[in-house]
């Protein structure tokens, strides 16, 4: 038979495959992606089975298949030539030396010959649909199909492969929640680092791998997959090495990241601002660099660019803004007669509307009136006003001044500098005359709801929002009236540096009690031996379900960044959860779910949810 050697520059690595029909060898020829063909010149005047090259070359399947592309012949040791080659043509050093990672033919199955691969579709043929896409997920794309068509068509030696079997065997066991798997090439990794060529996101995509197989690691029901993968990755990669040095190695290239790259929660190093020059500006200039470096490794950088924000903001303070107010003297707002000025005076600005409503529209306005830059005076009694986040750049504040007299409050009728945030309503009413025990009853209720939020700093209490997905699968018949809207309870969690775990810990414990009672009460006409235990599953941010849960139905509860929860029920956890983090800001959000027997059970536990949740805080 042929025999076939493939030399992979990047990693270092070469392995010889021999006793290779003329379809097997043409099948790997059809699926390596070679940048360089070599041809040995014993091919010439071979007339082993249906290939007769002859003086020339001419006839056969392989050398239909060679002569289509760019070759070279050569002769010698294959092994060796082939490597000088290589390091010829990669300008590699000569005492740079390549690994070994081939596998004996005894101790591994024949590869899939022409014939077979095309009838199965793992060789793009067309008219013949692909077998992977028939047998993997929808979402399954990329490096884990290549991997899994490459097992096909070059099965590895039966070790490995008992090992790849006994990995995907504990792994559909695992209730656990397991990583994303980051897959990145890694060849292409290993080039981008030699050339000194991998960015921010190249290192992000690096830690993610090395955090999770420290997560796989530290988890007991993973540990073990872990081990598996061992001798399939070395299979893949051509590096060998033993358990714990992987471990070691990883916590510390990790680290070491950390040291450099900056991540996510790390708030120093925002953007400029100026009030005068617009952010999109300083979001052009500034985006493309700060927050992918660590900033006490730069900063110089940011001394110069801050140094450069502060001088820009001057000159324009200085050289263009009085341009701009010459031109504005001279010019109408609404476009009237040159030289005329816009006055306006309101008072009690929007007072006929419901007040809250009342105040945004209130401060709506006043941002009008001060960015076409006209004069006047707008009175109002909305103190909630001062609260919004207004932009405005020429507006002052000021307050109608008072006098303590004979043990009472009085109005001086003078404006003074500064924000009024009370008001003097009852000694007014008393002063009209209305009756004192009306007047202390109002102050009363005052007090009562107003007084602990002044006092405390806060502004109202926090909110929890329970929604439901009322066409979750399709399915909507289990779902009560509430599980179309939106309910708010007070949030009554401890804003401890803890306080996502203990949101997650509360929030497991009120599902599992209100759900195992549920099931108690649903199952007690019932054998009470069927019984089903609420087991409550954590999905972090970053991990998603275990294959277990494909195809089971389930309830989850998705804690989102803004501390708002989300009921819903679902036969495609992995699927749903993916949706939900493709959001805008719900990437970091976190999960909890259970999985019940059977959908029925699972609409009637959403729905259960929606209703007790917000009664437990």
């Amino acid at each position: 038979g042929y025999c076939i050697t493939l030399v992979f520059e990047t990693l270092k690595t070469y392995s010889s495959e021999d006793g290779l029909t003329e379809e097997a060898l043409l099948t790997k020829l059809r699926t390596c992606h070679d940048h360089h063909l070599f041809l040995h010149k014993s091919l010439k005047n071979n007339s082993s089975g249906t290939c007769r090259w002859g003086e020339f070359g001419e006839g056969g399947l392989i050398w239909g298949e060679c002569s289509a592309r760019h070759f070279e012949w050569f002769e010698g040791d294959p092994v060796t030539e082939l490597l000088f080659k290589v390091k010829e043509l990669y300008g590699l050093e000569e005492a740079v030396t390549f690994r070994n990672v081939t596998v004996s033919s005894e101790n591994r199955p024949r590869p899939l010959h022409l014939g077979t691969a095309t009838q199965i579709g793992v060789i793009p043929t067309e008219g013949i649909p692909s077998l992977l896409k028939v047998l993997l997920p929808l979402d399954c794309k990329g490096l884990p199909v290549l991997y899994i068509r490459d097992l096909l068509l070059n099965p590895p030696a039966y070790e490995i492969a008992s090992r790849i079997q006994a990995t995907c065997k504990l792994m559909s066991q695992v209730a656990c929640s397991i990583p994303s798997f980051t897959c990145v090439s890694s060849a292409k990794l290993v080039k981008l680092l030699e050339l000194r060529e991998a960015n921010y996101i190249e290192f992000c995509r690096i830690k993610n791998v090395l955090d999770e197989i420290l997560h796989l690691n530290r988890n007991s029901e993973l540990n073990e997959i872990l081990k598996l993968l061992m001798d399939p990755t070395w299979v893949a990669t051509g590096l060998k090495i033993d358990f714990e040095t992987l471990i070691d190695e990883c916590e510390w290239a990790s680290g070491r990241i950390c040291e450099l790259i900056s991540l996510e929660g790390e708030h120093d190093q925002k953007i400029s601002s100026s009030p005068i020059i617009p952010r999109e500006f300083f979001e052009d200039m500034e985006s493309s660099w700060k927050g992918r470096v660590k900033r006490i490794h730069i900063e110089e950088e940011f001394a110069e660019s801050e140094r450069a924000a502060e001088a820009l903001s001057l000159a324009v303070t200085e050289d263009f803004l009085p341009i701009i107010s010459r031109i504005k003297a001279t010019t109408a707002p609404f476009g009237g007669p040159k030289g005329e000025i816009l006055y306006v005076l309101v008072d009690e600005i929007c007072r006929g509307t419901e007040t809250a409503k009342g105040t945004c529209i209130a401060g709506s306005i006043v941002e009008t009136l001060d960015k076409i830059g006209c004069l006047g005076i707008v009175s109002t009694h909305l103190h909630g006003i001062f609260s919004l986040p207004l932009k405005t750049k020429s507006t002052v504040h000021k307050a109608m001044g008072t006098e303590y007299v004979d043990g009472h409050t009085k109005p001086t009728w003078k404006l003074l500098d500064g924000v009024c945030r009370e008001s003097l309503a009852f000694e007014t009413a008393r002063r009209e005359g209305l009756s004192e025990t009306v007047v202390q009853r109002a102050e009363e209720l005052y007090f009562s709801v107003y007084s602990k939020k002044e006092f405390s700093g806060t502004v109202g209490p926090s909110s929890v929002d329970f929604c439901s997905d009322m066409s979750c699968n399709g399915f909507d018949g289990c779902h009560s009236p509430l599980s179309s809207t939106c309910m708010e309870a007070d949030c009554k969690i401890s804003h401890s540096t803890n306080s996502v775990e203990v949101l997650e810990k509360e929030v497991e414990n009120a599902i599992v009690t209100i759900c195992q009672k549920k099931l108690i009460e649903l199952y007690k006409p019932k054998n009470t031996s069927k019984l089903a235990l609420v087991q409550c599953v954590i999905i972090a941010v970053r991990e998603q379900p275990p294959p277990s849960t494909i195809g089971a139905s389930s309830v989850y509860i998705m804690l989102r960044p803004d501390k708002k929860l989300y009921v819903g029920q679902t036969d495609d956890l992995e699927g749903r959860i993916r949706a939900h983090r493709s959001k805008e800001g719900m990437q970091n959000s976190t999960f909890i779910y259970f999985v019940v027997p059977g959908k029925s059970l699972a609409c009637q536990l959403e729905t259960l949810l929606i209703n007790q949740l917000p009664y437990r805080g």
